[in-house]
């Protein structure tokens, strides 16, 4: 079983009029959309085995990034 692995994705500037369609396009590369947060142009969700790469060639993608952890103790 592949392990979901949690991505945020930011739109491109000229594309965030149309989050929307790149919600849509994430979804059928196999992105489970966990928030869409539309004033900052990032969207976050679970991608299981899909393939990373994909996302980032998605029109109006910027930047697919890996979401990690972080231990502030």
């Amino acid at each position: 079983m592949t392990e979901n692995r949690k991505v945020i994705v930011s739109v491109a500037e000229e594309q965030l009029s149309d989050i929307p369609a790149v919600v849509e396009a994430l979804e059928q590369a196999g992105l489970t959309v966990d928030s869409v947060l539309e004033p900052i142009g990032t969207i976050t969700g679970s991608l299981g085995q899909g393939d990373v790469a994909a996302l980032q060639e998605i029109p109006g993608v910027r930047d697919v990034e890996l979401q990690r952890d972080v231990d502030t103790r």
